[in-house]
């Protein structure tokens, strides 16, 4: 069966091409749509990202104020050697670097770093190996352990403070 032209003038309408640019009108706000979404998802998968990172490095920065802490209440109220010391010189350096990688806590982190190392120079030096001792040289080492011992305590405080501050980054 052959069509005839008035069967084919029929079926076209002059609805059709306004139904046409509609339909591109909703496809290019579709897609318009879909772009913002996607940069949107993007966003937010990269601060989940730098969040979960940011939340790795705090955890490592706790475990060592835990330690360090640990050790501290070790050595509470008791007269030190150098050697008594040497595990805080690795904790020293290990909170030093999470301060420089820890932007948001990176002073509470040097804090606790610049009092572990006035912690760690002073170290008390060995008593003279002679039967009998001066009263004098008594007295400067009893000085000596007790700055040592206040050096003790604020390296403590310190570390209270940058916990206490992890604590507020993790509920934030």
């Amino acid at each position: 069966m052959t069509l005839s032209p008035t069967t084919l003038a029929a079926g076209t309408g002059a609805g059709s091409p306004v139904v046409a640019a509609l339909s591109g009108a909703a496809m290019a706000i579709l897609a318009v749509l879909g772009l913002r979404h996607g940069r949107q998802v993007f966003a937010w998968t990269k601060r989940t990202r730098a969040t979960d990172d940011d939340a790795k490095d705090l955890d490592d920065a706790d475990h060592y104020l835990k330690e360090t802490f640990e050790k501290l209440c070790e050595l509470a109220q008791k007269p030190c050697r150098a050697a008594d010391l040497a595990p805080l010189r690795r904790l020293r350096h290990l909170i030093g670097a999470c301060a420089g990688q820890l932007e948001v806590i990176r002073a509470e982190l040097g804090d606790v770093a610049q009092h572990l190392e006035d912690y760690l120079a002073t170290g008390l030096p060995p008593l003279t190996g002679t039967a009998r001792v001066p009263q004098s040289e008594l007295d400067a080492h009893l000085e000596r352990a007790m700055r040592q011992e206040h050096a003790r305590r604020e390296v403590e405080r310190a570390v209270s403070r940058a916990q206490q501050r992890i604590r507020v980054l993790r509920k934030a």
